[in-house]
């Protein structure tokens, strides 16, 4: 049996811990980094990884360095500075990121990266941590299907779903930005719905019946709903801020490609206004809350979880 290659993980927050237990428990020697959840790397050291004290001591390791973090700024931090993973990354290292991030910058680090031989490429991820948990994510890959195929056993731990989208680096990320697109346009359509239904003085669990009855049911409105019917805001870990991230990555995105934007902007101009009213910290589904705001209701008069 051939030797695993040494992995590190840089990004064990909220989808990463998961990613990252099971990419240990599944085999591969890992090497993590200490990180504000201190709890994080304390499992999974109990699991057999090996803490490194930064980026640059990881790299001089690993064979593969996988990123799990928030954006386009945090991926360039984690690669640049004298404690970075460039300031000693060997010839043939190979970083996957499973940022969202921002596609041309993943263009730009594989092209320029390519010359020291070293392969930067893109493999977003989709689902939530609790996916991570079990090893059941869904992750995009760009590139071709040699890389793809000799990076399907890492990928296979935390992935159940495997998806070659082809194309140069970063189009695995532009799907993943549409994907995303969906997923918050929904949130904002079922936000400014479920406003007026406690507009209309119906509680709201009556129009979760309707939805669950029709044809638009779907597991993003069934664990939305968990938070203005049964007050429960974290079955959507992902933050407003978040969404605003990867909604002005996408804007970008189709400005760049002259697409019309016309759904998107309207959930832009949303996220925009929840961070200027301070919600950018909290969960997706507390949009709801948002929209009862902007409508000049309370969450009670919104039929929310506060009434309840």
């Amino acid at each position: 049996m051939s030797k695993k290659p040494v992995v590190g993980f840089i990004g064990i927050g909220m989808m990463g811990w998961g990613m990252a237990k099971n990419v240990v428990e599944k085999g591969f020697p890992l090497l993590v980094m200490a990180h504000r959840k201190r709890e994080a790397v304390d499992d999974l050291v109990s699991r057999g990884a090996e803490e490194v004290s930064c980026a640059k001591a990881m790299a001089e390791r690993a064979d593969i360095v996988v990123l799990c973090v928030t954006g386009a700024a945090q991926v360039q931090s984690s690669l640049e500075g004298p404690d970075g993973l460039l300031a000693n990354a060997r010839a043939g290292l190979t970083i996957v990121d499973c940022s969202t991030s921002d596609p041309d910058l993943t263009l730009h680090l594989n092209e320029s990266l390519a010359k020291r031989d070293i392969t930067f490429i893109d493999a977003p991820l989709s689902k939530a941590p609790a996916d991570a948990w079990k090893g059941e994510l869904s992750t995009y890959i760009s590139g071709p299907e040699a890389l793809v195929e000799r990076l399907r056993p890492l990928l296979s731990t935390w992935a159940s779903t495997i998806i070659p989208v082809g194309g140069p680096a970063g189009s695995a990320l532009s799907v993943k930005l549409i994907n995303n697109l969906v997923t918050v346009g929904y949130v904002a359509l079922w936000s400014e719905c479920y406003a007026m239904i406690g507009k209309i003085g119906v509680k709201p669990d009556v129009f979760r019946q309707v939805i669950s009855a029709a044809g638009l049911n779907c597991h993003n409105f069934q664990t939305f709903s968990k938070y203005i019917c049964d007050g429960d805001p974290n079955t959507h870990k992902f933050t407003l801020s978040n969404c605003l991230k990867d909604l002005t990555y996408y804007n970008r995105l189709a400005t760049q490609h002259n697409a019309m934007t016309l759904m998107s902007d309207g959930a832009l101009q949303m996220m925009k206004l929840a961070k200027s009213m301070g919600y950018q910290d909290r969960f997706m589904t507390q949009l709801v809350d948002v929209v009862a705001r902007l409508n000049g209701d309370s969450e009670e008069q919104a039929g929310g979880p506060a009434k309840s």
